[in-house]
């Protein structure tokens, strides 16, 4: 007898084309759950993997049907493809169905059955494959849910820009300052879906999304301005509208306020205070020691998102103070994620 490097090869003693031992040992030690079942939907025999998988004892098992653990919506289908394949319409079927545990677990399988035939032709019984889906399952419709998220992300990002463009070349303004404002905005946009996108989409820190807003301003680290606030969880669109609520304060100001005068300084504080009707959220962007400031002669993109759109993703109230010492803005809404 041939012999390997490691020892003896295994041999299997006899003909194991008809060998019943040989048969016995395939189909019990097989990695799927394998059947015999008549053609009433009866389990003739069963191996251990598909008593892994359906979570019976064999006795149990055998004394029902395959249409007891079958789900009530998968049952017809199946039904139809037997009796198709009983009458020889059809050489074996395929099908993803759903089991009942015996705990009462639903559990998706994928179902090949072919059929037995004796000497006369006549249908013994089916033999049927069943192989345990469930994790694949639970897989596809997460990664469905994900594609159903981001297509829904991806057109409010859209019809963000589009509205943000809309905004900034509307104006009666030089195309070149149109444009810086309008690449300014996309920045701003762009830090907090980074933010976004490093979270998975669950939110933001109020401090990261200020933070990341400022930085293409250079001015974090300054002296001229503080931040001052604990940690807020914001969801995404508010961080989205904060990020860019912070980019027309900061361009405004480099432009025209506190921060576009050598002794000008921010400062911007969030905290926690309690209204009439719960815990609110109040921020402040408070100017100081900059040239006077006063109301814009028309209203713009930047008074639109901060009077309205941002208190509206915050479901809060805003204001804007125009005065001789700076501008303060203010907005007061109900804390994030109170019930």
């Amino acid at each position: 007898m041939p012999r390997s490097r490691g020892g003896p090869m295994y041999h299997w003693k006899g003909d194991w084309r008809n060998d019943a031992d040989f048969v016995d040992a395939t189909f019990e030690n097989a990695a799927i759950g394998i059947a015999h079942v008549g053609l009433d939907g009866a389990w003739l025999r069963v191996n251990e993997r598909l008593l892994e998988i359906v979570g019976y004892e064999r006795d149990e098992l055998l004394a029902i049907t395959f249409q007891d653990i079958t789900h009530p919506d998968d049952l017809e289908t199946d039904l139809g493809q037997l009796k198709a394949l009983i009458e020889g319409d059809i050489p074996h079927y395929q099908m993803e169905k759903r089991y009942f545990r015996k705990d009462g677990e639903l559990i998706w399988i994928n179902l090949t059955v072919g059929l037995q035939r004796g000497p006369d032709g006549q249908p013994e019984f089916c033999i049927s494959l069943i192989e345990d889906i469930t994790s694949r399952k639970a897989d596809e419709e997460h990664l469905r849910i994900l594609v159903d998220e981001l297509n829904h992300r991806v057109k409010n990002t859209l019809a963000t820009v589009q509205a943000v463009a809309h905004m900034s070349f509307c104006k009666d303004e030089p195309i070149a300052k149109a444009k810086k404002d309008f690449t300014g905005r996309l920045q701003a946009l762009s830090s907090a879906h980074d933010i976004l996108t490093e979270q998975k989409w669950a939110g933001a820190d109020f401090r990261h999304v200020v933070r990341r807003a400022l930085r293409p301003f250079n001015l974090d680290a300054a002296d001229r301005l503080s931040l001052e606030g604990g940690q807020v969880r914001l969801g995404p669109r508010q961080a989205l509208t904060l990020a860019m609520a912070i980019n027309e304060l900061a361009t405004n100001s480099l432009k025209y306020g506190a921060l576009s005068d050598d002794g000008g300084s921010v400062a911007l504080r969030w905290r926690r205070i309690r209204g009439e009707s719960g815990m609110q959220l109040r921020f402040e962007w408070l100017e100081s020691g900059g040239p006077p400031c006063a109301p814009p002669e028309r209203s713009g993109f930047g008074s639109t998102l901060l009077t309205r759109i941002l208190p509206g993703d915050f479901a809060g109230e805003a204001a804007l103070d125009y005065s001789e010492t700076g501008l303060k803005y203010t907005l007061s809404a109900p804390w994030p994620g109170a019930e």
